[in-house]
């Protein structure tokens, strides 16, 4: 099943074709950005130009070209700000319908900010409590909810367009104008600080073109490029960029990665961020790519029976990599359950790990025959390989790295010093990855007959090492353990295998 979704924004307008993959995924077929900045093209008492609906009536009509030409039946549009403050956008919509066949269908800045949130919600981590920030030209959006649904949101007319018209006009940003942007930022977010303030716990997510801009310029100042998605920074970092375009001309931010396509906006946008977080006290942020656009694909696709709902970005993404793969499912959850097992058994035994072990361990075992795809030969440096350009969801850059080298290590050499890519890795990485690869050749030896039976009964520390019992393994296991029990010596000491019969 195909199906195309755009939302119609102050800034820009967006469009998202995907395919469902299996029950547990989707996968972008093509997308296309239009710059359509509505925000230029209102009138003093806030209604849509001419010239605006000339813009919209361009994209729309596009989108449509495209969608249809992939496959999609239809274009579900949804219009944000512009539209929803313009005096005229219901009459707008309904002439886009008359001269495009589209009818964009203007959403609350609530509705807009529950999307939001179910569209990042599907591409970062997700704890029991987190605070979304969704930053867009006209409007800024706050979003407090659990691991998978909004619980309260609330808009405010804080977006990076209007704030540069009313306080940044030639993009430059002086003291008086910054002072002035961060009162006004605090002066609209106060009555609905306690809703959105940090607690014990909280994760601060940030979604929007600015606030990924942020992201990869903050990166490149660490000397670190790669993917968006998941990156982490602090309100210290975020300040100190903000301190150093401040006071810049918009032209001679080019030098900075990121900010290429928000030279004129990037202090506004910015300065909002900063104030709003500051003020709600948060320290850490993730930046999410999935937001609105992204929400109402999932919201599309749920209403396809075979499509599943309820499960974490990153188990979706995990299963949707395996399936796209073709990963033998049964061999692939099998080697995934007796690497949780041994993995559970070290830390009872006293092994030191750190919390997110399990997760990256799961996820490389789920992954760790993605190469098959492309030849049986060296398919562990396939599969890294793979999993580094499959755009999971759910994982940092880091995190992505680290599966990829787990899985990388699964069979044949483990790691060396002639190895670049581990070589890269932070010490702490570097021991991390040896560990859990050594759990993973295990767990994949226990299941070399791809039957599924075996499974840990226990795992014991001696003096001389470690005893294992496991019970259903067959001969082809038991030799495939001690093939690839070679790693595990090394980071925990000798193995003994027990068949429980």
């Amino acid at each position: 099943m195909r199906v195309a979704v755009a939302d119609v924004g102050t800034s820009s307008s967006h469009l998202l074709v995907a395919q469902t993959e299996g029950e547990n995924g989707y996968r972008v077929l093509d997308a296309l950005k239009d710059a359509t900045r509505l925000g230029e093209c209102l009138a003093p008492d806030g209604t849509l130009t001419a010239e605006g609906e000339d813009r919209l009536a361009s994209a729309l009509t596009r989108f449509r070209e495209l969608a249809l030409g992939a496959g999609a039946a239809e274009v579900r549009v949804y219009a944000t700000s512009a539209l929803r403050e313009a005096p005229n956008g219901a009459a707008v919509a309904e002439r886009m319908r008359e001269r495009t066949g589209i009818y964009p269908t203007i959403i609350s800045g609530e509705r807009e900010g529950e999307l939001t949130y179910l569209g990042a919600a599907s591409s970062v981590d997700m704890g029991d409590d987190n605070v979304l920030l969704d930053l867009g030209g006209g409007s800024l959006e706050f979003v407090r909810g659990n691991a998978t649904h909004p619980e309260a949101v609330q808009s405010l007319p804080l977006g990076s367009i209007r704030m540069t018209g009313a306080f940044v006009p030639d993009g430059v940003g002086k003291d008086a104008q910054i002072k002035a942007l961060r009162q006004e930022v605090r002066r609209q977010l106060a009555p609905h600080q306690p809703t959105f303030q940090a607690r014990p716990g909280t994760r601060f997510i940030l979604s929007s073109g600015t606030a990924q801009a942020a992201a990869i310029a903050i990166a490149a100042s660490r000397g670190q490029v790669g993917s968006v998605n998941g990156t982490q920074f602090t309100l210290t970092e975020l300040a100190n960029l903000l301190g150093r375009v401040t006071g810049t001309k918009p032209a001679a931010r080019h030098k900075f990665p990121g900010l290429e396509r928000r030279l004129d906006t990037i202090v506004a946008g910015l300065t909002v961020l900063h104030a709003a977080l500051d003020m709600l006290s948060a320290g850490v942020v993730t930046v999410s790519e999935g937001a609105l656009r992204e929400g109402m694909l999932l919201e599309e696709l749920s209403r396809f029976s075979s499509f599943k709902s309820g499960l974490s970005a990153r188990q979706r993404s995990v299963l949707a990599t395996a399936e796209r793969f073709g990963v033998n499912p049964v061999h692939g959850q099998q080697v995934a359950q007796l690497s949780r097992d041994l993995l559970g058994a070290l830390q009872e035994a006293g092994e030191d790990f750190p919390e997110d072990a399990r997760s990256l361990l799961t996820a490389a075992a789920a992954l760790h025959e993605t190469g098959l795809i492309v030849a049986q030969s060296s398919h562990h440096k396939h599969s890294a390989y793979l999993i580094r350009h499959a755009g999971l969801r759910g994982f940092s850059p880091r995190e992505i790295e680290l599966i990829a080298q787990i899985a990388r290590y699964h069979r044949k050499s483990p790691p060396r010093p002639a190895h670049p890519e581990f070589m890269a890795l932070l010490p702490a990485d570097q021991r991390l990855v040896s560990r859990l690869a050594a759990i993973l050749r295990v767990a994949d030896g226990l299941d070399r007959s791809h039957s599924g039976n075996a499974s840990v009964e226990s795992l014991i520390r001696s003096k001389n090492g470690w005893a294992l019992h496991v019970q259903g393994a067959s001969p082809l296991d038991v030799t495939g353990l001690q093939k690839k029990a070679d790693l595990w010596e090394k980071e925990f000491g000798a193995l003994a295998l027990k068949v429980m019969t």
